[in-house]
C-alpha cells in the first residue's frame, strides 16, 4: 500500500513537473471569463492579420496589448451575445453564414486558386524590353544642407536675424570647420540634422523648392553653396555625389518586375477560375441574357 502511494505521489509531481514546463513554454497573456489566451494563440491571431497589421503589433508593446484586448473584449462581448440568446435570430445566423462564406470564398482564392502563381524569367525579360522608360533613373545629386528656418510670412527682423546665422556658419565652413558637425549643432531641420545635414538624393522635379534644386545642380562633388534662400528659409547646401541618369539593369528592376507579374497573373487566374465557375455552377441571375463573372 506505501508502495503504491510512493507511485502515485511520483506520477502526480511529475504530472506537475510536466504542466509547469508547459506553463513556461506557453504562458497565458490573458483571460475573460473561461477564456484563456496563450501565447501560442497569440501568436496565431496575429499571424492572421495584414503584414503590415502584424508589423504594427510586433514591433510595438502598446499595439500587443491593444490587440491582447481587442481580442478579450470580442470574447466578453461574443460570450454575452450567447447568453442573451442572440446568435440564435435568424438575421444574425443569416448574416454570419453570408460572413463564413465570404470568407471561406476570399481564403481559397487566395491560397488555393492563385497560391502557386510565379512568372518566369522569360515573362519578366520581355516585361522588362516592353517597359524599359519605367526603368528611367533620373540624374541626381546626393546633398546635404544646414537649414535655418525663415517661413515667407516672417517678420523682416526674423528673416535678417536667420540669414545673418545662415552667414555666419557659412564663414565657419569657408574657414575649414567640419559641414557634418556644423549641421548637427545648428541645422534646425531636425530630420537631417543628426545625419550631418544628409538628405540623400534629389532628383529635379522631386522637392518642393526650385530655388534649393537649382542650387544643388549648379554644385560640383564637395562643393558648398553660398546662402539659398527658398520659401522655408536659408540653406547651405553641400553637394557630395552626382549620379548621372540611366536606365536600370533587368537584375535592378528584377524584384518590381516580379511582383508586378505576380498581381498580373493572379488576377489572371481568379478571373479564368471565376469564369470556368460561372459555367460549371449554372450561375444566372434573373433578367440577365447570359451568367455573369464580375
Amino acid at each position: 500500500m506505501i508502495v503504491r502511494f510512493i507511485g502515485l505521489t511520483a506520477v502526480f509531481l511529475l504530472l506537475q513537473m510536466v504542466y509547469a514546463h508547459a506553463e513556461d513554454l506557453n504562458p497565458v497573456v490573458g483571460k475573460v471569463g473561461e477564456f484563456v489566451l496563450r501565447e501560442a494563440d497569440l501568436d496565431r491571431m496575429i499571424s492572421y492579420q495584414p503584414e503590415e497589421a502584424q508589423k504594427s503589433i510586433l514591433r510595438s508593446s502598446e499595439q500587443r496589448t491593444n490587440f491582447i484586448r481587442q481580442i478579450l473584449l470580442t470574447k466578453a462581448i461574443a460570450s454575452r451575445a450567447r447568453k442573451d440568446g442572440f446568435e440564435k435570430k435568424p438575421e444574425t445566423r443569416e448574416i454570419v453564414s453570408y460572413l463564413i462564406d465570404q470568407y471561406l470564398a476570399q481564403e481559397y482564392l487566395s491560397k488555393v486558386v492563385v497560391a502557386n502563381v510565379t512568372s518566369t524569367d522569360e515573362e519578366m525579360k520581355k516585361y522588362y524590353v516592353e517597359h524599359e522608360k519605367d526603368f528611367l533613373i533620373p540624374e541626381a545629386v546626393k546633398v546635404r544642407h544646414i537649414f535655418i528656418s525663415a517661413p515667407n510670412d516672417s517678420t523682416v527682423e526674423l528673416k535678417d536675424k536667420a540669414r545673418a546665422k545662415a552667414e555666419d556658419l557659412l564663414r565657419k565652413i569657408r574657414k575649414g570647420e567640419d559641414f557634418l558637425k556644423i549641421a548637427k549643432e545648428y541645422s534646425e531641420d531636425s530630420d537631417s540634422a543628426s545625419k550631418g545635414g544628409d538628405i540623400g538624393y534629389v532628383a529635379a522635379g522631386k522637392t518642393n523648392s526650385q530655388e534649393f534644386e537649382n542650387a544643388a545642380f549648379a554644385l560640383k562633388p564637395g562643393e558648398v553653396s553660398n546662402i539659398v534662400e527658398t520659401p522655408f528659409g536659408f540653406h547651405i547646401i553641400r553637394m557630395d555625389e552626382k549620379r548621372e541618369k540611366r536606365t536600370a539593369s533587368f537584375d535592378e528592376a528584377k524584384e518590381y518586375i516580379q511582383a508586378q507579374l505576380k498581381d498580373q497573373n493572379k488576377q489572371k487566374k481568379s478571373q479564368e477560375f471565376l469564369d470556368n465557375l460561372v459555367k460549371e455552377s449554372g450561375l444566372e441571375i434573373v433578367g440577365e441574357k447570359s451568367a455573369i463573372s464580375k
